[in-house]
């Protein structure tokens, strides 16, 4: 289970807007890029465009609904939840070796702590050499999927109790 707690600061969590690109990147913190490495442009169609390692991507830039906020989140480790993650590892093998069935076992789910960074209202989808379209996954969980899922859990329709038609 996750749990997203906000920051312990008073200044509100910086505005960014995420770029999904279309590649694996094994980085996953802040990155001062200068405008000469990344510096997406908006082409005579209105897309933005832009350069990666001599790779030309096309952009489309993807708001959110209404009433969602999007977070960017990092894993919040104090002190006390690393030391009590230690202590339940070392428990964990205590009971490995001892070689009890999983009957016995407690089955408390883990509960991982996230602290927001950073909070969007849109996102860019970026793609190679065409812009993504509506059956890009991020794309259509913004534009259809939210909706459908809203769509589902209105109020006020009993889809049990309608009588089929011809009946």
């Amino acid at each position: 289970m996750l749990s997203i707690q906000l920051r312990n600061t008073k200044e509100a969590p910086q505005e960014c807007t995420p770029n999904l690109l279309p590649c694996r990147i094994d980085h996953d913190g802040p990155v001062n890029a200068s405008r000469r490495y990344w510096a997406p442009e908006h082409d005579k169609d209105g897309n933005l465009e832009a350069y990666f390692r001599g790779r030309k991507l096309k952009g489309r830039e993807v708001a959110l609904p209404e009433g969602y906020k999007g977070v960017v989140v990092k894993e919040a480790a104090t002190e006390d939840e690393t030391q009590q993650r230690n202590t339940e590892r070392l428990r964990r093998r205590q009971l490995e070796e001892q070689d009890m069935d999983e009957d016995e076992e407690d089955d408390e789910e883990e509960v991982k702590m996230l602290e927001e960074v950073a909070n969007f209202k849109e996102f860019i989808v970026w793609g190679h050499e065409a812009v993504a379209d509506g059956d890009d996954a991020f794309v259509k969980g913004v534009e259809e999927w939210i909706g459908f899922a809203a769509a589902m859990h209105a109020p006020g329709i009993d889809v049990g109790n309608e009588k089929k038609a011809g009946t």
